[in-house]
């Protein structure tokens, strides 16, 4: 009793422990796609931030030219705003690190210097003025902008491979909980079936024993065509007292065997127990029952 408690136990713990381990699966894969999503979304960060030192030194460029371009200054301004704080038209996330937040911070406001030193270039030429230096400036803060955003896409890249290792593992150990259960399943199927087999087959004859005899002759409304036959050894006893039980156990084998070849395949043929054997059968009417 002891035992089957245990099996019940462990069953129940191994039970549980599965459902344990694909909820914290689940987590963890909800968890990942946050982190794909957001090294994805730093890809763009990163493209972007490029874009805006490209794009500034190509305005930088224009302005000393006379060429006046107040349509890409405004774009410019738009891309470092995304940066900042996000912008679902130019698909940018906001980047929750604080270094590069900061540094994005000096960046728009080193912006609002150089747009200033463009609109003195513009009334006062460019030799009056020292947009050169603050482009430079621009430009180094614009590299340490991208550098920190980087560094912010290798630490989720190593917290993603981290996380892979996690799910694989809970994976494997789901996979090998869920195996032995299988398993476990298999064997009480086939456990089950040779249960149900000895509780309805009789040892000595191979046939079905008189707990099956008895269920077929318990159904309460058996149909309109079913007919059975009932039969009685003779002299079992006398052989038995005479030859021995080996002899008596032969000669119900013996018979078991020409019932079941002398009634067709799909009929039933069983034994009731001693030296009692019982066919039921099914479809056959009187003629064909008392020919057969």
């Amino acid at each position: 009793m002891s035992e089957v408690k245990n099996k019940k136990k462990k069953s129940s713990i191994i039970q549980v422990s599965i459902g344990v381990l694909a909820v914290i699966l689940a987590i963890l894969i909800i968890i990942m796609m946050g982190i794909v999503s957001d090294i994805q979304g730093t890809a763009r960060i990163v493209n972007y931030t490029g874009l805006v030192r490209g794009e500034t030194q190509r305005l930088i460029k224009l302005e000393l030219s006379t060429q006046q371009e107040n349509e890409m200054i405004h774009d410019i301004r738009t891309f470092i705003d995304g940066l900042r704080n996000g912008n679902d038209e130019l698909n940018l996330v906001r980047l929750n690190d604080v270094d590069f937040q900061n540094k994005m911070r000096e960046l728009d406001d080193k912006f609002s210097d150089l747009y200033k030193k463009i609109y003195l270039v513009r009334f006062k030429g460019a030799r009056n003025t020292d947009i050169i230096p603050e482009s430079e400036e621009f430009f180094v803060i614009c590299d340490e902008a991208t550098g920190l955003a980087e560094k912010y896409s290798q630490k989720k890249a190593t917290s993603l491979s981290l996380l892979e290792k996690y799910i694989t593992a809970d994976i494997v150990v789901l996979m090998l909980l869920i195996g032995y259960e299988f398993i476990k399943a298999i064997q009480y199927a086939a456990m089950n079936r040779l249960l149900q087999r000895k509780v309805y087959l009789d040892d000595a004859t191979g046939l079905p024993n008189k707990n099956k005899c008895e269920e077929l002759l318990s159904e309460e409304e058996p149909d309109a065509d079913t007919g059975v036959c009932s039969f009685d050894l003779n002299n079992l006893r006398r052989i038995n007292d005479s030859r021995g039980h080996e002899a008596g156990d032969a000669y119900i084998r013996r018979f078991a065997i020409c019932l079941r070849a002398s009634m067709p395949a799909e009929q039933f043929v069983g034994r009731a127990g001693g030296d009692e054997f019982l066919a039921v059968t099914h479809g056959l009417d009187r003629e064909q029952m008392t020919q057969c």
